[in-house]
């Protein structure tokens, strides 16, 4: 019975370590697929950035607008964001975009930044010509630099400016721009014919700041810029509404704007939204106020194909006719160049579609409906509407983001006219 007693408890013990080892081995196998579902859930993260191919461009401004990518998940990565990121800067194209062990890898090529820029102008009333060196990536660090002069039959323009990028110091970009111009001025109505013709000197010059307001990303950014402008009246002929006298003035403009950009394979879109305020005043004391608003939406459907609108206001109660601005304001074209107002509202809607794509660049073809309201000195209050069609080539090798030339008409007045564009702004 003892015997039996023993043998029957041996037995027992032997399948308790054998139950025993089971338990633990069950319980490692749990912990070890847990931890493989915790690393799962985790996922794994961007940690670093390489980039390859750069000459002149300095290491710490390709990296900038890239920093916002660090500490995201490899698997939730959108590259076509990258290739946004990088071709906005303007002066860089992406060749390749790769992750490497958590590492973000990118290939690129630099534009050619540094050019002469001829100029020539022919219309059917005038032939104007002249030159500008540009640098849109002056020392390395994707600053702007130009100088340009042009002459017309009416008098000429020389400018200069230079713009420089916020750095990691966090410290803010800065910028500063001279303009003197001697003209024969024209301002005139929808069909471009003139209503008083005056001669002048201008003389603008201005220093600004600016600073994105979001560590790592220029989404939302600010600007403060100080100007100083002057016209000089040198004569006038009898004209409606002209100036009386030239003028000197001071002002401030403080801002607020919000970008986006996304890329399609095709196209690079935009989504910006900018707000600003300007005090001006005069050598009489006077006091003159503006507030704008330029806003733009570019929406693919489908890669290479998009929807485009563009929206632009301008206030400015009481300002000089010296002062009135362009229809540049309202963000359309079927208005002539020559003509002038204190107050705009227009809109832009309409589709762009990529036609050809190679190695140089992108063109594309676009129309689109525009409206505007005016009001100025000379014709009080206005209403215009009608279509644009454009060619646009988005180079890929130069940095100058788009060359355009297409045609406008203003169905109102009946008048055609022709539209040129280059993506070069200050």
């Amino acid at each position: 019975m003892c015997i039996l007693k023993l043998w029957k408890s041996a037995g027992y013990n032997i399948k308790m370590k054998k139950s025993f080892v089971f338990i633990i081995i069950l319980l490692l196998s749990v912990s070890f697929l847990r931890a493989q579902d915790i690393d799962a859930a985790e996922g794994r993260y961007i940690t670093g950035i390489s980039i390859h191919g750069l000459k002149r461009t300095r290491l710490s401004t390709a990296e900038r607008p890239l920093r916002k990518f660090i500490g995201i998940e490899t698997e939730k990565l959108d590259t076509n964001e990258v290739w946004a990121a990088i071709l906005d800067t303007g002066i860089l194209e992406p060749i390749s975009v790769e992750i490497d062990d958590e590492i973000l890898v990118i290939v690129i090529r630099e534009k050619w930044s540094v050019f002469p820029v001829p100029v020539l102008m022919i219309t059917t009333d005038d032939i104007s010509g002249g030159a500008a060196i540009y640098d849109a990536n002056a020392f390395g660090l994707n600053d702007k630099l130009f100088v340009a002069g042009i002459f017309f039959p009416d008098g000429w323009v020389v400018t200069s400016g230079y713009f420089h990028s916020p750095s990691d110091s966090r410290l803010p970009g800065w910028n500063g721009m001279f303009i003197f111009s001697r003209e024969e001025r024209s301002d005139g109505n929808q069909r471009n014919e003139t209503l008083r013709r005056f001669k002048q000197d201008s003389i603008l010059g201005r220093l600004g700041l600016d600073t994105p307001l979001l560590e790592n990303t220029d989404l939302v950014s600010a600007s403060a810029v100080f100007s100083y402008n002057e016209k000089i009246l040198r004569n006038q002929e009898k004209a409606k509404n002209g100036p009386e006298e030239g003028q000197r003035r001071f002002g401030v403009n403080t801002g607020i704007s919000l970008k986006r950009s996304t890329w399609d394979g095709y196209l690079l879109s935009q989504e910006e939204a900018s707000l600003n305020y300007s005090l001006w005043i005069s050598q009489d004391s006077q006091v003159f106020h503006s507030l704008s608003f330029r806003g733009v939406w570019e929406k693919p459907f489908v890669p290479g194909f998009r929807f485009n609108f563009k929206t632009g206001m301008l206030f400015e109660p009481d300002v000089p006719v010296l002062f009135e601005s362009s229809p540049a304001s309202a963000q359309v074209s079927i208005l002539p160049g020559s003509f002038s107002a204190k107050h705009y509202a227009g809109a832009s809607a309409g589709l762009e579609k990529y036609l050809f794509k190679f190695p140089a660049g992108t063109i594309s073809a676009s129309a689109a409906y525009q409206i505007v309201y005016s009001h100025g000195s000379i014709l009080g209050d206005s209403f215009d509407h009608g279509v644009t069609g454009m060619l646009s080539f988005y180079l890929s090798r130069l940095a100058i983001p788009a060359i355009g030339v297409g045609a406008a008409y203003n169905v109102k007045e009946d008048y055609f006219q022709g539209a040129f564009s280059i993506g070069m702004s200050f």
